[in-house]
């Protein structure tokens, strides 16, 4: 696939790409919930928050005792959270722009006495400036973030930059061939829709290379707690494109950034 089908797949729905935010506006990072993490944490105690981190649990099936694992987006920090507290042989760190998310991760870890957890106020176009220069990764974990940054190039770079060789990278994100996914990104505050093909011919040009992709999610976020008949229609449903809610796909750090994206003739 050639990499002029980027803008193929992009142009046919620019007309869904998100307003830009008017310089007036103050920033904001995960919509209309940057001041009220506790209520953002309650809303996504929910069937799907439970499906991620079995998902990413599995990602991690193969990490060694002592291996390190990078939350960049951690939110309010129920991910890494939950996969340290069932992982105390493995170390986690999550990065998250708002400090209240930050404060609220950081005291509930603590509550729930789970070491081997911490968290950062940081940027992910800026993870050596927040971790050090010395700090690096086996393992990356990125759930619902490169929909919401203005340019994922800058985010591939700075998570390059702390990936071992070798590293492996989960990035889960909304799923565009959905309808209802591509309306909703697009409309809604501190989104856009997420185009694979784009985001991979960046990350391939900085030296990672695709594994696997995944299609998955079928229960909405309102459902807390589905029946078993909902769960199997889940499973046996979710992997068709038009259906999914989110798309997983599994890179692996195998060298330097050696191209452009223009240059890449895969997608």
């Amino acid at each position: 696939m050639r990499i002029t089908t980027v803008e193929r797949e992009k142009d046919r729905f620019f007309w869904l790409e998100s307003t830009p935010r008017r310089s007036s506006e103050p920033p904001m990072y995960n919509a209309e919930w940057d001041d009220r993490p506790a209520e953002y944490a309650a809303m996504r105690d929910c069937w799907l928050t439970r499906r991620r981190i079995s998902y990413v649990a599995d990602f991690l099936r193969e990490a060694r005792p002592g291996d390190r694992v990078l939350d960049v987006g951690s939110g309010v920090g129920e991910l890494a959270l939950d996969l340290a507290a069932g992982r105390p042989d493995l170390q986690f760190t999550g990065v998250e722009p708002q400090p209240s998310y930050v404060e609220f991760a950081t005291r509930t870890a603590v509550e729930r006495r789970v070491e081997n957890v911490g968290y950062r106020v940081g940027f992910a176009d800026r993870l050596a400036e927040t971790l050090g220069p010395n700090a690096r990764f086996e393992w990356t974990l990125s759930n619902d973030l490169l929909h919401h940054v203005p340019d994922q190039g800058d985010v591939v770079r700075s998570v390059g930059q702390v990936a071992l060789p070798g590293a492996r990278w989960l990035a889960i994100e909304p799923n565009w061939r959905n309808p209802y996914v591509l309306v909703g990104c697009a409309l809604k505050r501190g989104e856009r829709n997420f185009w694979p093909v784009r985001f991979l011919a960046r990350a391939e040009a900085a030296g990672w290379s695709r594994q696997a992709r995944t299609f998955l999610f079928l229960i909405p976020p309102f459902v807390k707690r589905p029946s078993r008949f909902l769960i199997d229609l889940e499973r046996a449903l979710e992997h068709n494109p038009l259906l999914a809610g989110g798309v997983a796909l599994t890179l692996i750090r195998e060298r330097k950034e050696a191209r452009g994206p223009d240059e890449m003739v895969r997608g």
